[in-house]
C-alpha cells in the first residue's frame, strides 16, 4: 500500500461523498454492534480462565432421574482424597443463603455472599491475601474478607494488613462473634465469589450421616483420564458414601456422581441453565451476521458505481497498470473505509460507556481497556475488508480497456444478478430480525405478564436471620405485623420465589415411589402469595391436624403421582405421612423455564430446611409506608435481625430469574435496529445508483407518454420483486430459529402465522418508504433536463 494508492483512495472518496459516507457509517454500525457484543463475550467467557489450574479443576455433582444438584455429601471429598490419587486437591464450599450484617467497632457492612471452604480451595482457586502468604503452613482458621467489605468495616485502618479484628454478626446482642485474618486481593472473574470466605483444614469432617451438602471441587493431575475418573467415584459413591452419609429420604440418595469441568460451571453448568451460553452464541453469531451486512452494502455499492470508475480504469490499464496493481488500490480503498469506521465505533462506543454500562449491568472499563478487544476489532476490520473488498475489487480490475474507451462499456446488467442477490441477502436478514425480535418481545413479555400460578405484586421479602420452623415461633410475628393498617396477611417459608430452591424428596404413594419438591410453609401461605385452591382448603388454625401432618399438594403431583380424588389421601415423605388437606394451582415459581415441579407445601417441617423466609403482603398502595413503619420498628419485632431490617420486593426477586432472556431481548432489539438502519442504506444507495442509470430511459418513457404512476411502478418493480423473494427465504428461517429458542423454554406463547406476516409487511413497507422518495421523484423530473445531455 504505497502513498500514491492512498491519495487515489482519498480522492475517490471525496468525489462521491454521499457513498462513502453511506458506507463508513454502515461499516460503523456494524463494528459497533460487534465491539457491544465482544465485549459481553469476552466478559462471560473469561471465568477462571487467569486460574493456573483452569484446566484441572472439576465440581462434583449429583444426578437423579434428570435433575442435577451440584452439593454433596460431605464424607465424598474425605473419601475421594482417601482412594484416588489422581486427585491432586479436594475441597468443599459451603454458603450461607442469607444477607448479613458484619459490624466492627468503626462500620458495618451488608455481606451477600458469605462462604466456608476447605483451606486446599485457597490453593485450588488462587486465593491471595495482603500481607499473608495463605498457600504456606497450617491455619487452624483464617477468615477474610474482600478489599470493598474492609473498607466499610474498617474505615480507619491505615493499610489491608492488619493484626485479627474481631466482629460481630447480626447484631451486637446476637452473641456470634468471629475474627476477620485478613483481606483477599481483587481477583479476575470467577466461579468462585465472595463477600467473605471463613477458612478450615477441614471444614466438614467425615461425621456419619451429616445432613448438610457441599460443593466438592477436585483438582485431576495432567492427562487424567476423566472417564475412567469419573466412573470410579461413581463406584466410591454408590458402595461408600450415598447409603451412610447422606439423607435417605432425599431423592439423590439413589443417584450418581458426575463431574463438571470448571470451563462449563458459569455458561452451561450441568446443575443449571445454559441460558448464558446461549446468550453467548447468539450475540456472536448477530455481531457476525451484522458485521457481513456492512460488508455486502460496502462490495454492493462498489460494484454499483463501475460505471463511474470505468474511464479512470481504462487509462490506468492503457498506461501498463497490472489488474493485480488496480486490484490493490481497490482494496487499499475498502481497508481505509473499514479502519475508519471501526475507530469511529470504538468512539461511539466509549462516548456511551455510561448509558451502555446500564444497559449491560457490568462495568465495561476492565474488559474494554485490554488488548484481547483490540485484536478482535482489528481482526473484524481485515476480514470485512477481505469479504467485502476481494469480489469488487477482482471484478473492477478485471475490465477490458479497449471496450471502456470506446464507450461499449456497460456493468449494469452483468452485475445485477450478483447486486440483487446481495441485496435479497441483507433483506433476508432484516427480515429474519424482525422476527425474532417480535417473538421474543412477545414470549418475554408473557413470561412478565402471563400466569405464575401465584401473584407476587404487593408481596414482601423480608430477610430474616431467625429460624421460625414452629407455628408458635412464627405467631407473635404475625400477629404484630397484621396489626398494621398495610399488611394483609403475613407468612413464613423455606422458599421464596427466586431465591432458595424446595428440598427435592421422595414421596410413597399407594407402594410407588415419587420426586417432588417439598415446601414447608405457615398459615396464610397461600393467601399471602395469591395461590388458588382448586380442590379442598387452604391451611387454617381451626384444624389443629394441618399444623400436624397437614399437606397441600399442587396440580402437577396429583397428575404424576395418579392420585384421583386426593383430598384426605395420605402421601409418605420425609419419615411422615401427610394428609392432603387441598389442591392448589401450580406455581411456577423457578420461572418459565423450567417444567412445575410435582410439590408438597406442608406446615410441618421434617424434610430438613429451615423456615426463614418472612413474607408479607401489603395492601393496595401502602407499601411505602408500611415499610417505613417495619423498618423502625423492626428492633421490637426481631430481635435477631435487631436495627438491620433488610428486604426485597418478590416481583423483582422473581424477574431476576429471566434477567438473561431479558438481556438477550434488549441486544437483539438493538441488533435489529442495526440491521434494518444498514438494509435501508443499502437499499437507498442501489435505488439512488438505479434512478441514475435508467435516467434516460425513464426520460424516454414520459415523453412517449409514460404516466407518473406507471414509472414509479417500473422503477420499484425490481426492489419489489427482492423484496418478495426476501420474506419468502425469511419467512421459514425465521420459524425455525424462534422455535429452537422457544424450545428453552418449558412454557411458551403459541407461535401463530400471522407474526411472521407483520414481520414481513413491515420489512416491505420499509423498504416501500425508502425507494419511493426517489423513485417518485425520478418519474416527475423534466425529461428535458435528461434527455439534453445525451
Amino acid at each position: 500500500m504505497n502513498l500514491n494508492n492512498l491519495k487515489i483512495a482519498w480522492r475517490n472518496a471525496l468525489k462521491t461523498k454521499l457513498f462513502t459516507a453511506l458506507n463508513i457509517l454502515g461499516l460503523a454500525m456494524g463494528f459497533a454492534g460487534f465491539i457491544l457484543a465482544y465485549l459481553y463475550i469476552n466478559r462471560e467467557t473469561s471465568y477462571d480462565r487467569w486460574n493456573a489450574n483452569y484446566n484441572q479443576i472439576y465440581l462434583v455433582g449429583l444426578s437423579y432421574q434428570g435433575n442435577n444438584t451440584d452439593l454433596t455429601p460431605p464424607a465424598l471429598a474425605t473419601a475421594i482424597k482417601a482412594t484416588l490419587p489422581e486427585v491432586t486437591e479436594v475441597g468443599r464450599v459451603s454458603y450461607f443463603p442469607y444477607e448479613l450484617p458484619f459490624i466492627s467497632d468503626d462500620g458495618q457492612a451488608f455481606v451477600n455472599d458469605w462462604k466456608a471452604a476447605d483451606l486446599s480451595i485457597i490453593r485450588m482457586f488462587g486465593i491471595e491475601v495482603f500481607g499473608n502468604a495463605v498457600h504456606q503452613g497450617d491455619h487452624p482458621e483464617l477468615n477474610l474478607i474482600t478489599p470493598e467489605m474492609a473498607q466499610a468495616l474498617f474505615p480507619d485502618s491505615a493499610g489491608l494488613t492488619f493484626e485479627p479484628r474481631l466482629i460481630a454478626l447480626q447484631n451486637e446482642q446476637s452473641g456470634m462473634y468471629y475474627h476477620i485474618h485478613g483481606v483477599t486481593k481483587p481477583r479476575k472473574l470467577s466461579n468462585l465469589t465472595y463477600d467473605a470466605i471463613f477458612f478450615k483444614p477441614d471444614l466438614a469432617g467425615d461425621r456419619l450421616g451429616d445432613p448438610l451438602p457441599y460443593q466438592t471441587y477436585i483438582q485431576v493431575k495432567p492427562g487424567t483420564d476423566i472417564d475412567q475418573l469419573d466412573k470410579k467415584i461413581k463406584h466410591l459413591y454408590k458402595q461408600e458414601i450415598s447409603q451412610q452419609h447422606h439423607v435417605a429420604t432425599s431423592a439423590f440418595a439413589k443417584g450418581t456422581t458426575y463431574l463438571d469441568p470448571l470451563k462449563n460451571l458459569h455458561l452451561k453448568p450441568k446443575h443449571g441453565l445454559n441460558t448464558g451460553y446461549i446468550t453467548v452464541w447468539a450475540l456472536a453469531v448477530l455481531s457476525g451476521v451484522i458485521l457481513l451486512l456492512a460488508g455486502i452494502n460496502f462490495a454492493n455499492l462498489m460494484i454499483a458505481q463501475a460505471n463511474r470508475r470505468a474511464r479512470e480504469i481504462g487509462i490506468k490499464k492503457v498506461f501498463g497498470v497490472s489488474r493485480i496493481g488496480l486490484a490493490v488500490q481497490f482494496m487499499c480503498e475498502v481497508v481505509i473505509q473499514c479502519v475508519l469506521a471501526a475507530g469511529i465505533a470504538w468512539l461511539l462506543v466509549v462516548l456511551c460507556r455510561d448509558g451502555l454500562q446500564q444497559w449491560l449491568a457490568y462495568d465495561l472499563a476492565p474488559v474494554a481497556s485490554g488488548g484481547q478487544q483490540a485484536w478482535q476489532l482489528l481482526l473484524a476490520a481485515v476480514m470485512t475488508a477481505l469479504v467485502s473488498g476481494i469480489y469488487p475489487a477482482a471484478i473492477l480490475s478485471g475490465y477490458r480497456p479497449v471496450s471502456i474507451l470506446k464507450g461499449n462499456f456497460q456493468t449494469s446488467h452483468r452485475t445485477a444478478w450478483f447486486r440483487h442477490a446481495l441485496l435479497t441477502f441483507q433483506f433476508v436478514i432484516a427480515v429474519v430480525f424482525i422476527s425474532g425480535m417480535l417473538i421474543i418481545n412477545r414470549q418475554l413479555d408473557y413470561v412478565r405478564d402471563g400466569d405464575k400460578g401465584f401473584d407476587p405484586a404487593q408481596v414482601i421479602y423480608i430477610k430474616n436471620a431467625m429460624l421460625l420452623n414452629n407455628p408458635a415461633d412464627f405467631k407473635p410475628f404475625r400477629d404484630r405485623m397484621q396489626a398494621y393498617p398495610g399488611i394483609e396477611y403475613a407468612t413464613v417459608a423455606t422458599s421464596v420465589p427466586g431465591g432458595i430452591g424446595p428440598a427435592k424428596k421422595e414421596f410413597v404413594y399407594a407402594n410407588e415411589t415419587h420426586r417432588a419438591d417439598h415446601i414447608a410453609v405457615d398459615f396464610d401461605y397461600v393467601e399471602t402469595m395469591g395461590m388458588e385452591v382448586l380442590q379442598g382448603r387452604s391451611f387454617t388454625d381451626a384444624f389443629p391436624a394441618d399444623s400436624a401432618k397437614g399437606a397441600l399438594v399442587n396440580e402437577t403431583l396429583v397428575k404424576a403421582f395418579g392420585i384421583q380424588n386426593p383430598i384426605g389421601k395420605t402421601i409418605r415423605g420425609c419419615d411422615t405421612d401427610f394428609q392432603i388437606a387441598g389442591v392448589v394451582k401450580d406455581s411456577k415459581i423457578a420461572g418459565f423455564e423450567q417444567l412445575v415441579a410435582p410439590t408438597v407445601y406442608s406446615i410441618k417441617n421434617p424434610c430438613g430446611q429451615y423456615k426463614t423466609e418472612i413474607l408479607v403482603k401489603t395492601r393496595q398502595g401502602t407499601a411505602r409506608e408500611t415499610l417505613a413503619t417495619l423498618g423502625k420498628d423492626w428492633k421490637s419485632i426481631n430481635r435477631l435481625d435487631g436495627e438491620y431490617f433488610r428486604y426485597e420486593f418478590v416481583d423483582q426477586k422473581y424477574a431476576a430469574l429471566h434477567a438473561q432472556q431479558v438481556q438477550l431481548e434488549s441486544a437483539f432489539s438493538a441488533f435489529t435496529v442495526l440491521s434494518i438502519a444498514i438494509a435501508i442504506m443499502g437499499l437507498f444507495s442501489m435505488s439512488a445508483y438505479n434512478v441514475s442509470i435508467r435516467q434516460k430511459e425513464m426520460s424516454i418513457r414520459k415523453v412517449l407518454g409514460a404516466s407518473v404512476s406507471q414509472l414509479f411502478i417500473q422503477l420499484n418493480k425490481p426492489f419489489l420483486r427482492i423484496l418478495m423473494l426476501a420474506n419468502l427465504i425469511a419467512l421459514p428461517l425465521a420459524y425455525l430459529l424462534v422455535d429452537r429458542w422457544l424450545s428453552s423454554f418449558a412454557y411458551r406463547i403459541t407461535v401463530h402465522w400471522w407474526m411472521f406476516a407483520v414481520a414481513g409487511f413491515f420489512a416491505l413497507l420499509i423498504a416501500l418508504f425508502t425507494v419511493s422518495y426517489q423513485s417518485a421523484r425520478a418519474a416527475r423530473a423534466n425529461p428535458v433536463d435528461s434527455l439534453k445531455e445525451a
